[in-house]
């Protein structure tokens, strides 16, 4: 059944109260519902509030709805115990950031209500719209920085036996902070306990696999990728003026033309996209909608490697200048490589410490290991370590001295994620699961980092390179990239910290690097390092290591849940080594 738009003259008025929240605003509205944004009325709260209200099947009475007569009250029943199911669902992808989330269920006003973290953003088809007249239409790379992320998600959808049955681009949110995108509206979900039966769940056209809208078929998260597919097909129609308006065909009338031996009234993505995208990536968006389930990619694993492969493509053959940002954020590169990028403006060598800029950088520079753990090119230099005695949350530990750092060094550019711990130790006991693997390991000791160490330095014995973490000095070096404020970019733009992570851990790579390439080098997770704590000279120094014994070794950087005063570069802390907790992470140093 397609779900349809209806202006809904019985929304419940701004200003109404539900419970413990007073509506602000509608944020939109559909057949099976209303969207409301909501203020808490005691807590600085803001909340997006689903409303239970089946426009076929209920009608409001002053504030209460009831079914519209008593031959629809079963559906209407079986609709809102859905409503419930939806929220339940939403309650066990809490963690995952490019997954709605659900923060409570009430029961009221003869329905029922769903709250929700608001996001602030803009649905996909708004952005498409929007670039689109003003001329800009999505290229491979922006389809890129939509689509993993996204297919990160509804891998963990997936694996929950959960289907969403209805992507399309006014379900996707492309949230405004941090411009990733966000999976929501899951009304017509549906559980695989149930072995993928069909049920009054609404679809919309041309972005419903043949077996939503057919008797024949199986529903599975091969029905999802035709969603995707579609959701790709219209990024890359959209550039095509041509082809308009840019909306994927119903796949009723794609299926009649093959039995009627007939083209395909939709043209292919191949068609569309040809000299503007990389055909590896638009066959994978045609496979995505072939009719016949068996032969689309089957789930979003799949597509992820194929779209990675795709751009990883795009990268040797001059497609999608920027490709390589994306694939370095959202996904791995298999095989031990050196990567020189295009050459980038040279940066001022170092000057007086007090204004320092970064030593002169000639290429941006990046490099692989077989584990696939990137690392970037850390030049040799000088800085001023600690902080000024009137930097906001400094404590006494942090002495400025000077330090010079007398080599260049490879240090990763982002944590060691929860992927690469595992293929090196053969487990993973983080806590913060779910996303992928692409969070930061977390939850390991000190001594787990050495022996996570040893192992890897094993393992690339024939490379030649060894591993180790980095020292204190080395590590504030490399965060502050230059830079001599208390961190190398605007909080919320750089780090997930107390205020904007959920208080829980991200995927790597998802804010802004620093100068010289690095990732949540604040945030996210704390991060060890080889040092033992002790109190800084009162010199200059040069490759400093720290004391020679201590009782902890320091860790750096804040994490998902410091407060602001202790996400900057110059703060520190410690822990004994063989002590584990679930905010402690680490990132590695290359060395020869």
């Amino acid at each position: 059944m397609p779900s349809t738009d209806h202006e809904r003259r019985d929304a419940l008025p701004v200003g109404a109260v539900l419970r413990d929240f007073t509506i602000q605003a509608v944020l939109g509205h559909g057949g099976f519902g209303v969207v409301y944004r909501a203020g808490h009325n005691e807590l600085d709260l803001t909340v997006a509030i689903k409303e239970y209200l089946p426009v076929e099947l209920a009608v409001r009475d002053g504030v209460t709805v009831r079914p519209r007569s008593g031959t629809v009250r079963r559906d209407f029943e079986d609709g809102l115990r859905r409503f419930r199911d939806e929220a339940q669902m939403l309650v066990g992808f809490d963690s995952h950031p490019s997954i709605v989330s659900c923060r409570d269920f009430f029961r009221a006003n003869g329905t029922a209500y769903l709250v929700m973290a608001y996001e602030d953003g803009r649905s996909l088809a708004e952005v498409l719209a929007s670039r689109e007249t003003e001329g800009r239409p999505f290229t491979e790379a922006d389809l890129l920085a939509v689509m993993l992320p996204l297919l990160e998600g509804l891998a963990c959808v997936h694996e929950a036996g959960v289907l969403h049955r209805d992507i399309k681009p006014s379900n996707i949110l492309i949230r405004r902070l941090d411009e990733r995108p966000v999976l929501i509206d899951f009304g017509a979900a549906k559980q695989a306990t149930a072995r993928f039966t069909k049920s009054r769940a609404p679809y919309t056209e041309g972005y419903a696999a043949l077996e939503q809208v057919a008797d024949a078929g199986k529903l599975g998260p091969w029905t999802d990728m035709y969603g995707v597919g579609a959701v790709m097909w219209r990024m890359v129609a959209g550039g095509n003026r041509p082809w308009e308006p840019p909306h994927p065909v119903r796949v009723e009338r794609r299926s009649h033309a093959v039995v009627a031996a007939v083209d395909d009234p939709m043209p292919s993505a191949s068609e569309l996209g040809k000299g503007r995208f990389q055909p590896h990536l638009l066959e994978a968006i045609d496979r995505c909608l072939r009719l016949r389930e068996a032969e689309r990619i089957q789930d979003s694993r799949e597509l992820q490697e194929t779209l990675r492969m795709a751009s990883t493509q795009s990268q040797d053959s001059g497609f999608a200048d920027s490709a390589q940002a994306s694939i370095a954020r959202h996904g791995s590169v298999p095989e031990a490589s050196v990567r020189v990028a295009k050459p980038v403006g040279p940066l001022a060598e170092v000057g007086e410490l007090d204004g320092a800029s970064p030593p002169r950088r000639l290429a941006d520079e990046s490099w692989w290991n077989s584990v696939g753990m990137e690392f970037a090119w850390i030049p040799a230099g000088s800085f001023v370590m600690g902080s000024p005695e009137d930097e906001d949350g400094r404590l006494e530990g942090e002495r400025r001295h000077e330090v010079r750092i007398s080599r260049g060094f490879w240090m990763g550019n982002c944590e060691v994620t929860q992927e690469e711990w595992e293929a090196v130790m053969g487990e993973n006991t983080s806590r913060f699961l779910g996303g992928g693997s692409r969070r930061p390991v977390e939850s390991v000791s000190w001594d787990d980092t050495q022996e996570f160490i040893r192992k890897l330095n094993k393992r690339e014995s024939r490379s030649g390179c060894n591993y180790r973490l980095p020292t204190e000095a080395e590590w504030e070096y490399a965060a502050r990239a230059g830079t001599t404020g208390a961190r190398y970019g605007e909080l919320d733009s750089i780090a997930w910290h107390a205020e904007n992570s959920g208080l829980v851990t991200h995927p790597v790579g998802q804010k802004r690097a620093n100068a010289w390439g690095l990732y949540d080098m604040l945030g996210n997770v704390w991060e060890w390092t080889a040092d033992w704590y002790g109190e800084y000279p009162a010199r200059s120094v040069t490759d400093p290591q720290g004391p020679p014994s201590g009782s902890g070794r320091a860790y750096r950087g804040g994490s998902r849940a410091s407060n602001e005063r202790f996400v900057r570069a110059a703060y520190r802390n410690y822990h004994a080594p063989g002590s584990r907790d679930i905010s402690i992470g680490f990132r590695l140093v290359r060395i020869k």
